[in-house]
């Protein structure tokens, strides 16, 4: 399964792809969530992007979120 894990903090794991504005870890891929995310149209299989919405603004977070469904492949799982 590809997993992903967006606005992840020091909170990461080793099996996911891991992104944030910062990497505080080599496993967590420094990335402006503002941008499109970096991967193909319904590649990943679970998204999860707890403690992230906040951090946005309201305008900006159904962007954010069609981002996320579109890289959610079908029946995959968004938390």
């Amino acid at each position: 399964m590809k997993m992903v894990n967006l606005g992840c903090g020091n909170r990461f794991h080793k099996d996911w792809i891991n992104l944030d504005y910062t990497s505080s870890s080599p496993l967590v891929q420094k990335y402006d969530l503002h941008k499109s995310l970096p991967f193909d149209n319904e590649e990943i299989d679970v998204v999860y992007c707890s403690h992230v919405l906040e951090h946005f603004s309201k305008s900006f977070a159904p962007k954010f979120l069609s981002e996320c469904f579109r890289i959610l492949k079908p029946k995959g799982t968004i938390r």
